[in-house]
């Protein structure tokens, strides 16, 4: 495969380029920021971007952001011609969120579009896939010095793929099929088949994308199957259903048609006298309204001269009511009258029983001699002598007689009186102690105390309290004041007193009720008010009820005479219309006679109505009945039950079929592995040979590479069979480039050797000394002789020295 030529009408900062490319070896000269980059990056678009740019994805924002035109370009446009095996194709791309547009042009002028064809053609276009083009064919100088980082299984698993695929058909065949195109065939049937399939548990994957849910793309072939099989199940299960209800359908069908005849048959018989019918139904009518009008008036004629003589029945009645209420009314002021005496005379009474009781009051207030102030003076005397008996218990005295000469002892103690003691007798006093006999007078008082004193005030207290008994008239304190709480009581006994003869009084003097109660006194006798009233209250109600009836019949009599004048007038008004009668009756003689199953004309005519309807009911239903037939009939399959049956166990056994055909590739896989492993591992000498011969011509013979293995780690060897470590950021710049680019030779041509291609090489020289640049320029030139090489620099000497097709930029 080799580019003809780039043409780009707009790409990231160059837009208006066209570029021809030569067989071997083109340099891309341009000066930093001339485009060279951007011109290797539109051609790998062109060839493995697609034109619609997601901007919801990670591509596609960093397809904006690096290659649309700055600020707000929305597309960018480029193409590329290239010839593979002497056919020329080209690429169009038209990137653009909205407005995109591309295909790929073929040998014979044919444009293909469509996405899916475009990836057809390109995998016998491309002998690789896209990861394995981004990382040998366009690297640039700095992704060269990572690719070895880069290629692991982890990272870029295409790329490893299709590197031990080639090293491994280099060193061995099984049958004519290499290794990798074999496990690939296992692995890729086993996908077919098993796809959206767990073996396992055999059920699908996702139970819930089973039947009622199923996927549209990316199934197996047991999926597939089951899926049908199901399906037809279904269709089976719903045959049946539609097949009986085809069945039921179409007995229904044939009884509405059955109904629907002898509905017309009914209709068109009842038609034929639906016209006389009608006319009766009027008649009818008419005759129904002038019997309602005989049976109105004829109930006037009656009523008319029944009512005239109620009214003056009634009016009679009224007159005896008002009568007797008038009496009732009378007697009723007498019962009034004679309740006031009544009430007079208890209240005189009773103003009278309360003078008498006031004078009673009045005279034992006046006969109580006692007042508050002299109450209050005896507290006052009869707590002085209780003080003064307390004074002279404070000086208490004890004394014994124990010999006297006398019999005739005497004893006066405190201010108590004198008494007589015996000899030997233990005397006690208050104060003061006097003893006297025939032969001695002794007399003891306390040193402590005025004796004479407090007894002069003891005896003047003692005489003024008794004084104030006396003239009180009680024995003792608690007397007298029970005697001053009794006047109190007196007191307010004649206050309330006073005021209930207020009270009864009211504004009233006693002379005034007194001589109305005389004048009352004449007044005849009458029921109680209480039994008055309930007949007084009867005999009004009745009194109004007669007015209603009287009212009733006269507003009735004056409608009948607006309505008819008068009683005569009204008997004319009623022969006419019985005369009316008679004459429909002769016109109903004349018309068709009523079905037997009617009873009147209106019964008929809604009874034909009904009928109708229920026809046109009928039709609509048969019709619903005939497209839902139509409809059963369209649904039913064209195969019978029994043959998708038999369908449905074809489709079981084929079921069946794959799954035990992906269970025994399962085994044959087991089997391979296990082989595998068990072959020997030397795949990567044909690499190691190539990636050798070139490191010792850029190194001019002082590194080879020592080996490289399954996990793609390098090791190199000095000349001196130095094995150094696969790191190369370890190594010096030089020989970090070199082995990098012979690398990168070595796996290019063991990919491409059968299939020819281009490679980029953008300024990888840019570390190495001039003898090994030399080397890698005869390097590069011999590679050019068996591919396409496309060199980016910036440097007219570097390009000088390549001696090949120098493209401007």
């Amino acid at each position: 495969m080799k580019i003809k030529s780039f043409a780009a009408e707009i790409f990231a900062g160059i837009n208006d380029r066209s570029y021809q490319f030569d067989d071997g070896l083109n340099i891309l000269l341009g000066d930093n920021e001339a485009g060279k980059s951007t011109v290797i990056n539109a051609i790998y678009a062109s060839l493995f971007i697609g034109p619609q740019i997601k901007l919801n994805t990670t591509e596609g924002k960093e397809f904006k952001e690096r290659f649309l035109p700055y600020p707000d370009g929305d597309y960018a446009e480029a193409e590329v011609e290239f010839e593979v095996d002497s056919s020329e194709y080209k690429f169009y791309k038209k990137w653009s969120n909205s407005n995109y547009r591309g295909f790929l042009e073929l040998a014979d002028g044919r444009r293909i579009e469509n996405p899916a064809k475009i990836a057809e053609y390109k995998k016998d276009i491309f002998p690789y896939g896209k990861s394995t083009y981004q990382n040998i064919v366009f690297s640039s100088q700095q992704d060269i010095k990572s690719t070895l980082k880069r290629i692991n299984a982890e990272e870029n698993p295409e790329l490893i793929d299709t590197i031990n695929s080639f090293l491994r058909r280099a060193v061995m065949e099984l049958d004519g099929v290499s290794i990798d195109q074999f496990r690939s065939k296992i692995d890729n049937e086993l996908e077919a088949l098993t796809k959206k399939w767990n073996l396992e548990t055999d059920a699908v994957s996702n139970s819930d994308r089973d039947i009622n849910n199923p996927y549209k793309v990316g199934t197996g072939e047991i999926y597939d199957s089951y899926i049908a099989k199901e399906k037809l199940r279904r269709k089976i299960k719903e045959s049946k259903i539609n097949e009986r209800r085809f069945e039921e359908l179409g007995l229904e069908i044939k009884k509405l048609k059955k109904e629907e005849t002898d509905l017309v048959k009914k209709i068109k018989e009842l038609s034929e006298i639906e016209a006389e019918i009608n006319q009766r139904a009027a008649v009818e009518i008419e005759a129904e309204n002038i019997l309602d009008k005989i049976k109105k008036i004829s109930k006037t004629a009656q009523k008319w001269p029944q009512f005239k003589a109620e009214i003056a029945e009634l009016a009679e009645k009224r007159s005896k009511a008002e009568n007797k209420l008038r009496e009732l009314e009378a007697e009723k002021k007498r019962a009034k009258k004679l309740q006031l005496k009544n009430e007079i005379k208890d209240r005189v009474e009773q103003i009278k029983a309360a003078e008498n009781r006031l004078q009673e009051l009045q005279k034992l207030k006046s006969e109580a001699r006692v007042s508050q102030d002299q109450v209050e003076k005896m507290e006052t005397y009869k707590n002085k002598i209780a003080e003064t008996k307390a004074s002279l218990k404070a000086a208490r005295l004890k004394a014994k007689l124990n010999f006297s000469a006398s019999d005739q002892i005497r004893v006066l103690t405190g201010v108590e009186g004198e008494e007589r003691i015996s000899e030997g007798e233990i005397i006690e006093a208050d104060g003061y102690l006097r003893i006297k006999t025939d032969q001695i007078d002794i007399e003891i008082e306390s040193a402590e105390i005025d004796f004479d004193s407090l007894r002069e005030e003891y005896i003047l207290n003692q005489k003024k309290f008794e004084k104030l008994k006396t003239e009180i008239q009680v024995e003792s304190l608690e007397q007298a004041r029970e005697k001053l709480n009794k006047i109190t009581e007196i007191k307010s006994k004649i206050d309330v007193t006073k005021n209930r003869i207020n009270e009864l009084l009211a504004s009233d003097k006693l002379e005034a009720l007194e001589s109305e109660l005389t004048k009352l006194e004449q007044i005849e006798t009458a029921r109680e008010i209480e039994s008055l009233n309930p007949e007084i209250e009867d005999l009004k109600t009745e009194i109004s009820e007669l007015n209603t009836e009287i009212k009733i019949r006269e507003n009735r009599i004056n409608e009948w005479q607006e309505e008819y004048q008068s009683l005569t007038e009204l008997e004319s008004i009623l022969a006419a219309k019985k005369e009316r009668k008679e004459e429909l009756k002769e016109n109903l003689d004349e018309l068709a006679s009523l079905p037997a199953e009617y009873s009147c004309a209106s019964e008929f005519i809604n009874d034909l109505k009904a009928k109708r309807a229920k026809r046109e009911e009928l039709n609509q239903s048969l019709r619903d009945k005939l497209e839902q037939h139509q409809e059963l009939e369209n649904l039913l399959p064209t195969a019978s039950t029994r043959e998708m049956e038999s369908e449905l166990k074809d489709l079981q056994n084929k079921f069946e079929s794959l799954k035990s055909k992906a269970k025994n590739l399962l085994e044959i896989k087991k089997v391979f592995e296990r082989k595998l492993e068990e072959m020997d591992q030397d795949s990567f000498k044909p690499l190691i040979n190539s990636f050798s011969r070139n490191l010792q011509q850029l190194t001019a013979g002082k590194y080879e590479a020592g080996k490289i293995d399954a996990n793609f780690s390098v090791r190199l060897k000095s000349k001196q069979k130095q094995e150094l470590p696969g790191k190369f950021e370890l190594l010096s710049y030089g020989t970090y480039d070199a082995a990098a680019l012979a690398l990168r030779f070595a796996i290019f041509d063991n990919l491409f050797s059968n299939h020819g291609g281009f490679i980029i090489l953008d300024d990888c020289l840019v570390n190495f000394d001039p003898e090994r640049r030399k080397n890698a320029v005869e390097l590069i030139k011999e590679y050019q002789k068996k591919y396409q090489i496309i060199y980016t620099t910036c440097d007219p000497e570097r390009a000088a020295e390549f001696e090949a097709n120098i493209i401007q930029i």
